[in-house]
């Protein structure tokens, strides 16, 4: 069990939403859904440490989150947002080849290996044409799947996502969630991402995380989402 939620409540001052049990494995991806302002971008906060629960316990690889230091859980979660500016003068290779910082000696220097997971992740992301561009010049599209591959550089055991693919067009969005089902399973990392394509999610998730009505939070298998009610909010 990768991560394992027991009566987890979040929010700043009040929670957002019912008390949320969960659990997930390895190797799953699990979309998180609902409508705008609901608390999804909150939760994903709170799932990567950036926020403390309100209450409950929220544990990661069996072992309580607020255990663990800085360095040590940036080795572990990352958290991509891919509305945050672009380095003014970065390239994209210098870029991704930050997701090695917490891995860095006194000297951050770059061994071949941390190379080897740098080529690695931008060959998995579809970025590597484009090494020696500046980020800032890229689309929105092309940076997204930048910062996708920064965080893949991470080689974390749990990614986090806020909508990374609100700025693909339809291909591209497809070949996200196809590929990041495959990161998940290959390199047994448990991806959960926000997004609005509610068929996409029912397609290629594990599971699905879904605030069903204010207040409201459910988990559930992705094929039976629909069934259990998960996403009659997004019918029309």
């Amino acid at each position: 069990m990768l991560l394992n939620l027991r009566q987890v409540t979040f929010g700043y001052e009040s929670p957002l939403a019912s008390p949320l049990d969960m659990e997930v494995q390895a190797g799953q991806v699990v979309a998180l859904v609902g409508e705008n302002g609901s608390g999804k971008s909150t939760l994903l906060k709170t799932l990567g440490g950036m926020l403390l629960p309100l209450d409950g316990s929220l544990e990661l690889e069996g072992r309580p989150l607020a255990e663990y230091g800085l360095r040590e859980l940036s080795k572990k979660v990352a958290l991509v947002r891919m509305g945050l500016a672009a380095p003014a003068e970065m390239t994209v290779r210098e870029f991704v080849s930050l997701g090695r910082s917490p891995y860095a000696g006194f000297l951050d220097g770059r061994s071949r290996e941390d190379e080897g997971i740098i080529d690695s992740a931008m060959d998995d992301m579809d970025v590597t044409l484009f090494a020696e561009r500046k980020v800032a010049e890229l689309s929105d599209g092309e940076r997204s799947r930048v910062y996708l591959a920064r965080a893949l550089a991470q080689q974390v055991r749990l990614l986090l996502l806020v909508e990374p693919d609100a700025f693909m067009d339809i291909p591209r969005r497809k070949n996200l969630f196809v590929t990041l089902q495959k990161l998940s399973r290959e390199k047994d990392m448990t991806v959960v991402l926000s997004t609005h394509w509610v068929d996409y999610a029912e397609k290629y998730a594990d599971s699905i995380l879904a605030f069903t009505t204010k207040g409201n939070l459910e988990f559930a298998p992705a094929d039976h989402a629909r069934e259990l009610g998960l996403l009659s909010w997004a019918e029309v």
